[in-house]
């Protein structure tokens, strides 16, 4: 078992928001997408489609605030990341985890989901 893909969905000028924060901040891109009723990005990273974008005001299935805690990716290194992050004002909190070679940067993307990296200290 693995994760397929995390989906976000808002109005599309907030998706657009959410779609240039996480190709400029993940450096995902964004790729190919069926053509679905509803509009939309797929935002790939090592090839996958990881991350779905759908516009709509709420979720059809989640009209109230759904129980999303954080989404994760992992990275090579988090410097660049947070470099990116503190050029476009965006505040991050890093930290190690205990007893793991593993340190995280976490922040909050334009809809306020919050974003996990890791990497391997």
């Amino acid at each position: 078992m693995e994760l397929d893909h995390v989906n976000i969905t808002a109005p599309m000028e907030t998706l657009k928001q959410v779609r240039n924060f996480y190709t400029q901040i993940l450096g995902l891109t964004e790729g190919e997408r069926p053509n679905f009723k509803r509009a939309g990005f797929w935002l790939y990273g090592n090839g996958r489609a990881i991350l779905h974008l759908i516009e709509g005001e709420v979720s059809g299935e989640q009209p109230d605030k759904p129980y999303l805690d954080h989404i994760a990716f992992r990275a090579e290194a988090l410097e660049p990341i947070k470099q990116r992050l503190d050029r476009l004002g965006i505040t991050s909190q890093q930290m190690d985890v205990p007893g793991r070679p593993l340190r995280q940067l976490v922040f909050f993307d334009p809809v306020g989901v919050k974003v996990e990296v890791n990497a391997r200290d």
